[in-house]
């Protein structure tokens, strides 16, 4: 969802800044890309505790004030990439569609109402479904589980490295658009694209054949 359909964040890089002021670690721009880029707050908040020596901090309550923070954010903030929210439309007219997110239930619920894509996907899901998110493959097969598809019957549109790595460690085909990464960090993806256009049922279907 976030850095495929919505172009925010920015939000989740802010927010968790301003959690981690909590707890006495400052967020730089390095560190949440190394940590927290593609990744659920779970894996990436756990990882920056434990790499900075900071104990005694209640995970749960840091990831529930982060996502307070975002969602206060996100209301004024949210933006889309453009052309991703025709793609979607155009796109659920001839496949099922899943969200497949790092993102909690919370943000997520917030974004798809924001943009009044309810409805748009058959399965969502987010960081609480998982016990380990991207990049293990956990999310996708977990998605492919409740779609009761096969690997060979779907394809990713993804934009982190970790994303990517999750969904081919899934064993499915990966489209990916560096909307946040360097494009020489997607290698792993089947094809890239600059632009959404790019995107139809031929050029899927290239995928798949």
């Amino acid at each position: 969802m976030n850095g495929v359909i919505t172009d925010d964040e920015h939000c989740h890089e802010m927010a968790t800044k301003q959690a981690f002021e909590r707890v006495g670690l400052e967020i730089t721009e390095e560190r949440y890309r190394k940590f927290c880029l593609g990744r659920t707050d779970v894996s990436a908040f756990g990882d920056l505790l434990v790499a900075h020596g900071i104990e005694q901090v209640d995970l749960a309550d840091l990831i529930a004030h982060k996502t307070e923070l975002y969602l206060k954010l996100v209301e004024d903030e949210l933006k889309v990439y453009p052309g991703v929210i025709d793609l979607i439309h155009k796109l659920e007219s001839d496949y099922m569609l899943a969200l497949t997110t790092s993102s909690t239930l919370a943000e997520a619920q917030t974004v798809i109402d924001l943009l009044e894509l309810a409805g748009c996907f058959e399965v969502v899901v987010t960081a609480e479904d998982v016990k380990k998110g991207k990049p293990d493959p956990e999310p996708y097969l977990l998605t492919l589980y409740r779609l009761e598809k096969t690997a060979e019957d779907c394809v990713v549109i993804e934009d982190s490295e970790n994303g990517i790595k999750s969904a081919k460690a899934a064993g499915l085909r990966c489209i990916a658009i560096p909307n946040t990464e360097n494009p020489k960090n997607l290698w792993q993806a089947d094809q890239i694209v600059a632009d959404y256009s790019e995107i139809d049922r031929a050029f899927i279907e290239g995928l798949t054949d």
